[in-house]
């Protein structure tokens, strides 16, 4: 989204751990209610069922560990952001949450059966180093699952926000650089990552998500209370241009109105690879 190189300031991890950590109590209310739809299929592509010991990186609010242990799973979570593991531990008191880094996995080789992201790989700076820290504790024969969103050409909200942000605001904001918010959205290079880090028998698979909101303001309450650089983007708009941002957003979200409200398609792709025995 964002590439501008900056003098100073915090970094693009930094600003991640403060946001999540920020907002960690309002994203079962908003996101939340998004994410947690993918995890039935994320499991399943990494093939978690009762006694599999399973990682869950950047676990969040912990609902994919939390479904996991559901399943009978051994399940384990961490995330960087302590306000998230501890949301974690409170709702999932079946699954094992720690604080740690999804680039520096403190488990030794050959630890989990599976492991999963749900989400995660596009708020991390080296994604890179997650995957391959993934295929590093994964027993031979493990499955890898993760899960990202798709571009603004098939996702209606993101299309509606980055829209808007192109008519009336300024994309080149200010912000450290980071990686593309969409490149884990191509299919290919999805392939290519896990390919390169060392798994096989790579799966790609496209779920239709959908967001169902009561009011048109959900969509920005969604952006300000549970995302972090898509709200940074905005925050740094003149007050001006951002007036416009959120008219058209809320106008957008208008065209989306359904039977008891507004139904917006969120899609995303799950994909997997296996660690070769």
């Amino acid at each position: 989204m964002v590439t501008a190189n900056v003098p100073s300031g915090p970094t693009f991890k930094q600003q991640e751990l403060a946001g999540w950590d920020a907002k960690a109590n309002a994203y079962d209310d908003y996101a939340g209610k998004i994410t947690t739809q993918i995890a039935g299929p994320l499991l399943d592509a990494a093939g978690v069922r009762p006694r599999t010991r399973v990682l869950d990186v950047a676990c969040g609010p912990g609902h994919l560990a939390g479904v996991a242990a559901g399943r009978g799973a051994n399940a384990v979570g961490i995330d960087f952001a302590p306000s998230m593991v501890g949301e974690a531990k409170k709702d999932f008191p079946a699954a094992d949450f720690r604080h740690g880094d999804a680039e520096a996995l403190q488990f030794d080789p050959d630890s989990f059966d599976a492991v999963v992201c749900g989400f995660g790989l596009g708020h991390f700076p080296e994604p890179d180093k997650a995957i391959s820290e993934a295929h590093r504790v994964l027993r031979p024969g493990g499955r890898y699952a993760f899960s990202w969103w798709c571009s603004p050409d098939k996702h209606e909200f993101f299309a509606l926000v980055f829209g808007a942000l192109k008519a009336h605001g300024n994309l080149e904001v200010s912000l450290p650089p980071a990686p593309p918010i969409f490149r884990f959205s191509d299919p290919a290079e999805c392939k290519r990552a896990l390919l390169s880090a060392g798994f096989t028998d790579i799966e790609v698979r496209e779920h239709p998500l959908t967001y169902e909101l009561q009011s048109p303001q959900q969509a920005l309450d969604l952006i300000y209370k549970s995302s972090v650089r898509m709200a940074m983007v905005l925050e740094l708009q003149t007050k001006e241009a951002l007036g416009r941002i959120h008219e058209a957003i809320l106008n957008g979200v208008q065209a989306h109105k359904s039977k008891g409200g507004f139904r917006i398609g969120w899609p995303a792709i799950v994909v997997s690879g296996k660690k070769p025995s």
